[in-house]
């Protein structure tokens, strides 16, 4: 990263298309974490899905055993 004294030697068209290449990059970084979160997420829906199904089967065998 470059220091402010730096930029502030740039000219205005260098120091717009530094800004622009640094909002391009946190962009790129935004898309990849959003993407790592939406896999996260499906991840736990599976899982509570699952966990609903087992709870259901045990609910469903306990009023079958009852019933014998």
């Amino acid at each position: 990263m470059a220091s402010v004294s730096t930029i502030s030697q740039m000219s205005r068209y260098e120091q717009m298309n530094y800004y622009r290449a640094k909002r391009k990059d946190a962009y790129a970084k935004l898309q990849a974490q959003s993407a790592q979160a939406t896999g996260l997420v499906s991840v736990k829906i599976s899982e509570a899905q699952g966990m609903g199904n087992l709870a259901a089967k045990v609910a469903y065998q306990r009023g079958v055993n009852k019933k014998a």
